[in-house]
C-alpha cells in the first residue's frame, strides 16, 4: 500500500484546473489527477464540491487516476448537495457521497489543505 499523509487533504472545487480556456483546464486537471495517483506520499483524503464532483462521474477523464488513488486508500468525498444540483447521482462512478458537515470536519482536521 502507498504511503499516505494522514494530515493532508486535497480540495477540488472545479472540473477544470486554472482559469481561462475550459478545454485546457480539463486537460490540466486530468494530468494533475494522474500525477497525483503516481506520487507519494499522498493526501489521505480528497474532497470534491461544486463542479469538482463531475470528476467522479462515469466517462470523466479523471476516473482512472481517481480509482488508483482510492485503491491505495485515499478517501474520496463527494458533496451530495453538489451532486444533486448537477443531477449526477446516478452517474457517480467513484468516491463516497457525503454532506457538508463531514467535508468541513475533514478540512478542519487537516493540517495541510491543497485547494485546486
Amino acid at each position: 500500500m502507498t504511503k499516505l499523509d494522514m494530515n493532508a487533504c486535497v480540495a477540488i472545487a472545479s472540473d477544470t484546473m486554472g482559469r481561462g480556456d475550459d478545454e485546457l483546464g480539463r486537460q490540466l486537471m486530468s494530468k494533475f489527477i494522474l500525477q497525483l495517483s503516481q506520487q507519494t506520499p499522498r493526501a489521505h483524503v480528497m474532497v470534491f464540491f461544486n463542479a469538482g464532483v463531475k470528476l467522479l462521474t462515469e466517462g470523466s477523464p479523471c476516473v482512472e487516476g481517481l480509482r488508483a488513488l482510492e485503491h491505495d486508500g485515499v478517501d474520496l468525498l463527494a458533496c451530495g448537495t453538489c451532486i444533486d444540483f448537477f443531477k449526477l447521482r446516478s452517474d457517480i462512478a467513484i468516491g463516497r457521497i457525503t454532506d457538508m458537515r463531514e467535508i468541513v470536519a475533514t478540512l478542519n482536521a487537516a493540517t495541510k489543505v491543497v485547494t485546486i
